[in-house]
């Protein structure tokens, strides 16, 4: 009797965005075809292995098929938005030839270490791993082009370090974006000012004021937003819910923002301002960023 032979792969559905990752050569090729910019949702499962949430497909696919190219996400502590940013820097620096990230944040070094901690993480699963160096705060292009070819972290004390970079394909990141102040903000926008130019910014809720509350309100004609209570995510347990609940109480402005991602009202006759609470909550070993809340 003959040997049957193993059945054939079944071909890549353009929404399967479930599938581990490829090979380099089958990314190349699908890069090559156009695949990723016309869905460019199956980039990280194909080059990193790594399934999205469907908010974090609508995200990519708002960041960069919408028209505004900014996006600003308000999420609940646990959702996974640190780490669609990390990914992102890696999808932008791979399939934007060359291209520059901008990532930046709080003062303090835990949310930097943090999010660098990521990106090295995502661009050693990635089949590109061979082509990236990644250092502590500044990820290349390995080769002739590394200087314009790369993703860097850069402190958000002083706005008039952003007016300085300017690239064709530029991504700006900004982390926990509630503790970034409006100047900075201005200074991004001037900075974005081509057509390949991106802005992604994410956060937990803070009190009811800055340029990421605008985003979600008065701005919100500027931004494609999306709104992710850790309620609804697939990466938070029901018993980190409940633990929540009881530790900080479910009418209590913290429960609100860090858990429900709303922004709750600030309380003028309080002790402590929100912020601070938040900060500390979230923060409570860095001392750098808590001093300048």
């Amino acid at each position: 009797m003959a040997r049957l032979g193993r059945p054939p792969k079944p071909k890549l559905s353009p929404i399967d965005t479930t599938t581990p990752h490829l090979s380099k050569a089958q990314v190349i090729e699908n890069w090559g075809q156009g695949l990723y910019r016309t869905y460019p949702e199956l980039w990280i499962p194909h080059a990193i292995g790594e399934t999205l949430d469907p908010f974090q497909e609508r995200v990519v696919r708002k960041l960069f098929l919408g028209e505004k190219r900014k996006v600003s996400v308000r999420a609940g502590h646990g959702c996974g938005k640190t780490y669609l940013s990390s990914r992102l820097v890696i999808q932008f620096l791979i399939t934007h030839v060359p291209s520059l990230i901008i990532a930046t944040g709080p003062t303090g070094k835990q949310t930097r270490s943090q999010f660098w901690s990521y990106v090295c993480m995502a661009a050693q699963k990635s089949v590109f791993r061979d082509d990236i160096e990644c250092l502590a705060t500044r990820i290349f292009i390995k080769g002739e082009h590394a200087e314009e070819w790369k993703a860097v972290w850069v402190t958000s004390k002083e706005p008039r370090t952003i007016e300085g970079f300017h690239h064709e394909n530029l991504l700006w990141i900004v982390e926990e974006a509630k503790t970034v102040g409006d100047p900075v903000f201005e200074s991004l926008s001037g900075a974005l000012s081509q057509e390949g130019n991106y802005l992604y910014i994410s956060s937990t809720c803070g009190p009811p004021r800055g340029h990421f509350f605008d985003s979600h309100t008065r701005l919100r004609h500027l931004y494609d937003t999306e709104h992710v209570p850790s309620t609804e995510s697939s990466r938070v347990s029901p018993e980190k819910i409940q633990l929540w609940k009881e530790q900080w109480g479910e009418d209590s402005p913290v429960y609100r923002a860090r858990v429900l991602a709303e922004f709750p009202e600030e309380d003028d006759s309080a002790i402590a301002s929100l912020s601070w609470l938040v900060r500390a909550i979230e923060n409570p070993n860095d001392d750098e960023d808590l001093a300048a809340a």
